[in-house]
């Protein structure tokens, strides 16, 4: 009885019909919610660089200073565009509800790359794990790149699933993955080291030509080289990505994000007086006023960046300090247990995989090392950080719970994954 109710159930919902109806009821929710609270939209950086681009004309953080290459540029362009189109006081709405779609086209995408490893069922799940997250529910509308770079690195895997399980690619899927793989670089650095490693993956594993690969990193390279082109003109140096980089690293040292209580590198005062000096500049010359502060701290304890990094793993893998303190309904159920349990889930999971399937968790170990080393070494401060990688994390609990509850053992079934 107890295995007929489980099929009945798993047939309800595992299936496309079943999935699209809960996913139109999640997206009609999330715009019901937005406009209860008026499309009222939390901005950081990428904002005021793409109000100045759509107002002043110039792509800069702080107009006063003049041209910048402060942030990544993909994420202000979208911005700017709605602005153009809409106007500074009604583009919040528009974006708003723009990523409320790229959430409802997410799953879907998640599904199917799934589903091109013969592994449908991991993919249902995965999905239902993403629209009935807590955090994904309310991100989008906060006007921030990780709802961007979630759409265009999941779609970048959809190409390097085809790659993966199709012997044959044509040479106009070679030239969208290749741009894909430039979007999704143009969005989030983190991503690049990562799509290297796998890169190499498809050369080792699946013997994928090496000249297919030349051809995907040469015209990948060619898309991206106008924003390298521009700070080169612009500022007479080669700026590959973007310009902070002590700055991320100086920021992990200050008080405001420290949740282990020994962890001292600045008083307040010492915080105020750079931010001041810093206040002052432009983003090229505070990089060396943050350099120069960094290597104080490290001169007076050269534990600090292991003591930094062991406090940036909590900050990313559980809450950042902004909520470690806040035991409020929402962040208390929505976030920390939430988080804890699909944690534990994780561990749960590779455990799993170390032991039948040493491959998976290889692959994994590289995808979850990836994301999380940059944030050791220069803050975690928010949460939208883990938001980067965290539907990852839940498609590999997917993964595992397929493998562990719904192939039998003594099943031969093709619908495993291949590597």
């Amino acid at each position: 009885m107890f295995n007929i109710s489980k099929i009945r159930i798993t047939d309800f919902f595992l299936n496309w019909k079943s999935f699209l109806v809960f996913n139109i009821l999640i997206f009609v929710a999330k715009i019901v919610f937005s406009a209860y609270n008026n499309f009222q939209a939390e901005w950081f950086e990428d904002w005021s660089i793409a109000r100045n681009l759509a107002t002043l004309d110039i792509y800069s953080w702080n107009y006063k200073f003049g041209s910048s290459a402060y942030k990544l540029p993909l994420y202000p362009l979208f911005l700017c565009f709605f602005m153009k189109c809409f106007g500074l006081l009604n583009a919040a709405k528009f974006i708003i509800i723009a990523q409320h779609i790229f959430y409802f086209i997410i799953p879907v995408i998640i599904i199917k790359i799934f589903e091109n490893f013969n592994l449908k069922t991991v993919g249902f799940l995965s999905a239902y794990f993403f629209i009935f997250s807590p955090a994904y529910f309310y991100y989008s509308n906060i006007l921030e790149a990780t709802n961007l770079f979630i759409l265009l690195f999941a779609v970048w895997l959809y190409g390097y699933s085809i790659c993966w399980t199709q012997a044959y690619i044509s040479f106009n899927k070679i030239v969208i993955f290749s741009v894909i793989t430039a979007l999704v670089a143009l969005t989030q650095v983190v991503a690049v080291p990562i799509m290297g490693v796998m890169a190499l993956f498809l050369i080792f594993y699946k013997k994928r030509s090496l000249k297919d690969i030349f051809t995907v990193v040469c015209i990948a390279v060619l898309a991206y080289s106008p924003w390298v082109i521009r700070n080169y003109v612009t500022f007479d140096k080669v700026i590959i990505s973007k310009s902070p980089f002590w700055q991320n690293v100086f920021l992990g040292y200050i008080s405001d994000y420290q949740i282990l209580p020994d962890n001292h590198f600045l008083t307040q005062e010492e915080k105020k007086t750079v931010f001041k000096k810093t206040a002052a500049h432009n983003e090229f010359i505070n990089e060396k006023i943050y350099k120069e502060e960094v290597l104080k701290i490290v001169r007076k304890d050269s534990f600090a960046p292991i003591k930094k990094g062991f406090n940036n793993f909590i900050s990313l893998w559980f809450v950042p300090k902004t909520y470690f303190d806040n035991n409020s309904l929402s962040i208390l159920i929505g976030r920390k247990l939430y988080v804890i349990f699909i944690n534990l889930l994780l561990l749960i999971s590779m455990i799993y995989f170390f032991r039948n399937s040493k491959k998976i968790f290889l692959f994994c170990c590289i995808l979850f090392v990836g994301f999380t080393f940059p944030y050791l070494i220069g803050h975690a401060a928010n949460i939208r950080f883990k938001l980067d990688f965290e539907w990852i994390e839940t498609s590999v609990i997917s993964l595992f719970l397929f493998h562990k509850y719904f192939v039998s053992k003594k099943s031969n079934t093709k619908d495993k994954i291949s590597i």
